[in-house]
Formats: structure tokens, sequence, C-alpha cells
């Protein structure tokens, strides 16, 4: 018995050690038992987010659903996830997580995935906002560009601007969507079809709305 209690206690130290070692802290668990870990962090530049509050999310590793009451903040710039601990300190998940779906203050949702392939200059750890969901995912990548300007009169100034691309996504297979070759290249299947569909609605592959209901006509042709 004693030796039994040796030994929990020896390994109960031991993960404490681990934990302590690699400067992270867990602060719940996926589907499968494994730890989810955190480190203390700060959020350094507020612009880049999704969001500037944090907000309930549904977080999912390739195991599963997590179960957990916080809140979260995402990092567009940097795909970097925080979420608020009880003390209002920021602290990072630094553990791998692939979907990300926030509830959002007018009770809809937003979702993020990663894990598709490299494009771009974007790889498997960008996060990208899920527009369409379905075999055919329309996917949207934000980023920002920070431009610091002498004004007379004012001193440095300094612009941000947002950069919005589109993406077309099968499984982890990935392409930009710009132009009308780039969406019959991936949805090669349903040619004719989405041919037609784009002449009739006069799809301009620049706007969302066009992009989200040409992905939903194809979801639905290959239900």
């Amino acid at each position: 018995m004693n030796k039994l209690l040796f030994l929990v206690a020896s390994i109960l130290i031991s993960n404490a050690m681990l934990a302590q070692e690699v400067g992270t802290r867990i602060f719940l668990r996926d589907a499968s038992g494994l730890d989810i870990r955190s480190k203390s962090a700060s959020i350094e530049n507020a612009s880049y987010l999704f969001h500037p509050d944090y907000l309930k999310a549904s977080l999912y590793t390739r195991a599963g659903k997590l179960k957990s009451d916080a809140k979260y903040k995402l990092i567009l710039q940097e795909n970097r996830l925080f979420y608020m601990e009880a003390d209002g300190s920021d602290m990072e998940v630094v553990s791998p997580i692939y979907r990300i779906e926030f509830e959002m203050p007018n009770g809809s949702t937003t979702v993020f995935e990663k894990g598709f392939d490299v494009v771009d200059n974007l790889n498997q750890n960008n996060f990208y906002q899920v527009l369409v969901d379905g075999k055919a995912k329309l996917l949207l990548d934000t980023k920002f560009a920070s431009e610091t300007k002498m004004v007379y009169g004012t001193g440095a100034v300094t612009t941000t601007d947002k950069l919005i691309n589109y993406y077309g996504a099968f499984g982890t297979k990935i392409i930009k969507v710009s132009k009308e070759e780039n969406i019959l290249s991936l949805m090669d299947d349903k040619v004719e079809e989405i041919t037609a569909f784009i002449k009739k609605e006069k799809t301009k592959f620049k706007r969302q709305a066009d992009l989200e209901k040409l992905f939903n006509y194809y979801n639905q042709l290959v239900k």
C-alpha cells in the first residue's frame, strides 16, 4: 500500500515539474483526457484582433470538442488564441486547437479553422474564417498592414489597412479564389452547372455575398 502511494505521489510530482518546466498551465482537457496547455502572455496589438472583446467559444482538437466556460480572443495577424483568467489576466492557449466557434454578441456563431495546405504565404497554422461550410468551404483570411508616416504639424501617424482574401477548400486542399478559373478548378466535377450559375448570377469574385451564394449552390448540387 505504501509503495502504491509512493508511486502515485511520484507521478503527480513529475507531472507538476513537467508543467513548470515547460512554463505552461493546464486549464482544461480534451475528449481523450489530454491536457490543454496555456502560458502567460500579453496581447500586444489589439487592432489585429478578430473582435475587441473576450467572447464565449467552443474549441475543438482533433480528438473532439472541449468543455470550458472561458472566454477567448483571436489575433488574426499571428493566429494566437487567448483566454481570460479569473483575475482578468491574459493567457495564451499553446496546445493545438484546429477549430473555434465564437458566440457573437448578436447571437450568431463565427467559425475559424486551420489545418489547410500551404497557399500563398499562409501555412497550416493559419486560422481562416469559415464563411460557407460543406464539401466545398469558402474561407476568409484577414491580415493587416500598418504604415507610419510623418505628417506636417501632427508628427508620426500610423494607419492600418485590413487585407482580405478569399479561398476555397476541399478537405485540406486550398486555392485562392479571385477569378472564374479558380472556381472551376476547385469545382471541376460540376463545371457546366457552375459556369451557367456564374453567368446567370453575374458573380463578382471579390464580393463576399456572391461567393457565399456560389459555394452554397455547389454544396447543394453535391449533397
